[in-house]
């Protein structure tokens, strides 16, 4: 059950990196193979070299991109490396110098590079580090990032054999897809009858942190209300989450000590602050500070976000990374409008902001004898108009 959940939580897991997870959930995959396959309609990749949950969403959202990647140059980038890899030996080793004739020749009509320019040289950087990172290739000699300040800096890299676990198998024709619309259309006329929405919610539950109701997935709450007991059990026999329904949505929702639960959705600082918010906004809504519409929606003022935000801080910024305690307050709360969004937890809506029931779901706390010790002298009332 916990070994699964690492598959949720990892890219993969290889066999070089962590022998004993591995090994661990090869053992398992009788276990949850079926699960995989008929609940989320994904592949599960095992080979002698990694295991691979293929984790493909309901639907795109923000968070799904590479975090280190920012231009769609490192993208392009990165599937040309994928192509250069595809063609190589397992353990063969290459030269930087002829990965970027590679790369010029494979972009030349799609994307040209021009390794003279400075952005092009750093977004390059920013893929052989990302790949570094993931297990696509081993470095040894030299350091890719001196390639950004030194176009003739010259590194010896090995390939790893995994680049050909990397790319999705969609298993249909993906041609003409030119949007990620298209991608969400085309999965939906294919997938088997019957399933589609099966696979949709399974999927919204395991990735996001809820599943809300709205006039467009009406289906989906039929099939929750109706198959909620079978759901609630198969999720609770593979996680061990507990499947909670509301009127406003349904949410896999995990024991407050147990640590081996999924990621939500990182463990980085701004996770914490923002589960710090949300523990503060639902102490306010219960209070009665800001109120509650008929759909549990919650719509508050940027000033009275700001005002959140701000007493947050005072109250937990002392266990905040320094870069986030030091952050200026508007610039703060710009950071954790776009995080919370991105994930679903709330909405811009022009001048306000709209939260979210999950919201009230997922938070944050520190231990009790910190939390007394800071509220000494806080307030719950209302912003006061200047």
């Amino acid at each position: 059950m916990y070994d699964f959940r690492e598959l949720l939580n990892r890219f993969w897991v290889t066999r070089e990196a962590d022998k004993e997870l591995y090994f661990a959930l090869k053992r398992a995959v009788p276990e949850y193979r079926k699960f995989a396959r008929e609940q989320l309609g994904w592949n599960l990749i095992v080979d002698e070299k990694a295991i691979k949950l293929e984790k493909v969403p309901p639907r795109a959202m923000p968070w799904m991109g590479i975090e280190s990647f920012t231009e769609t140059l490192d993208y392009c980038l990165l599937c040309a490396l994928l192509l250069f890899l595809a063609d190589l030996d397992d353990g063969e080793q290459f030269l930087l110098s002829t990965l970027t004739e590679a790369l010029e020749t494979f972009l030349r009509e799609v994307r040209p590079v021009d390794w003279t320019r400075f952005p092009h040289r750093k977004a390059l950087v920013r893929v052989l580090q990302y790949a570094q990172e993931v297990g696509l290739l081993l470095v040894f000699d030299g350091d890719s990032g001196g390639f950004g300040s030194d176009r003739e800096q010259e590194v010896l890299y090995e390939n790893t054999g995994l680049s050909r676990h990397f790319p999705v198998h969609f298993g249909r024709d993906i041609l003409s897809c030119r949007t990620v619309e298209d991608f969400e259309a085309s999965e939906g006329a294919d997938a088997e009858r019957g399933w589609q929405r099966v696979r949709r919610v399974y999927r919204q539950l395991v990735l996001s942190p809820g599943l809300y109701w709205s006039e467009e997935n009406s289906s989906d709450y039929e099939y929750i209300k109706n198959q909620r007991r079978r759901v609630g059990k198969t999720l609770e026999e593979i996680l061990g989450g507990e499947l909670q329904v509301n009127k406003n949505g349904a949410y896999l929702i995990f024991e407050q000590n147990d640590r081996s639960i999924l990621t939500y959705p990182e463990s980085k600082a701004i996770t914490d602050a923002a589960l710090l918010l949300c523990t503060r906004l639902r102490e306010q809504i219960a209070a009665g500070v800001y109120q509650r519409g008929c759909d549990d929606l919650v719509r508050l003022s940027r000033r009275e976000f700001l005002h959140e935000v701000e007493r947050c801080r005072t109250l937990c910024g002392d266990g905040w990374g320094k870069v986030l305690r030091e952050l200026d307050l508007d610039r703060l709360c710009e950071e954790l409008t776009a995080y919370m969004s991105a994930w679903s937890l709330l909405e811009e809506q022009g001048d306000d902001l709209l939260l979210y029931p999950a919201v009230g779901k997922w938070t944050g706390a520190y231990p009790a004898d910190y939390q007394e010790k800071n509220r000494e002298g806080d307030t719950d009332g209302p912003v006061e108009d200047a």
